[in-house]
């Protein structure tokens, strides 16, 4: 047996100072009102084109993973950065489903994730309705599969893949930077 039309989850630790990128993330916070896109409550940046200087050595390392899904997908193009947005989800609040079109890699870099405070879930709508009953759901079979975040992970994942967060049922604020990739 072999498997067909497979997407990836690319997850790597990164080991930088998340203190401070997430200092500068409440600074900008206190200058931009937000806007409301895939999340319910919390605050969610503008969206940002161009790389700040505080974050170029997050974003060599993004681009260094990037390289690899590049590798892993066979592509004649070389992806760059579409653009990127900060992203504070309080006690409730979470992100409906989406997914991220006109990109081909999506994905998040978490900074500040206390206990409880909501894994992101990655739908297979394709199985909704298909096998039942299940003895014991597995990468093949299942319709959700979920990542438990910590700090300073990266997940990189296709952007065409359907996803939420779930509600952040802790006090302290969930902290994350979420990108996009493409030609």
């Amino acid at each position: 047996m072999y498997n067909i039309f497979s997407s990836y989850i690319h997850e790597e630790m990164f080991n930088l100072n998340t203190v401070k990128i997430k200092q500068d993330i409440l600074k900008l916070k206190s200058k931009d009102k937000g806007r409301t896109v895939s999340n319910y409550g919390g605050w969610q940046s503008k969206a940002f084109y161009d790389v700040d200087k505080n974050l170029k050595s997050l974003f060599n390392k993004i681009n260094l993973a990037v390289k690899k899904i590049e590798k892993h997908l066979g592509l004649k193009e070389k992806l760059s950065l579409d653009n990127y947005w900060c992203n504070i989800n309080y006690f409730g609040s979470f992100n409906r489903p989406h997914h991220h079109p006109y990109s081909v890699v999506s994905g998040v870099y978490y900074i500040s994730i206390p206990k409880n405070s909501g894994k992101i879930v990655f739908m297979n709508q394709s199985l909704d309705s298909f096998y039942q009953p299940i003895k014991q759901y597995n990468k093949y079979n299942s319709t959700m599969w979920s990542v438990k975040p910590e700090n300073d992970l990266c997940l990189l994942f296709p952007s065409y893949l359907m996803h939420y967060v779930e509600p952040n049922f802790n006090k302290e604020e969930r902290i994350s930077i979420s990108f996009n990739y493409g030609f």
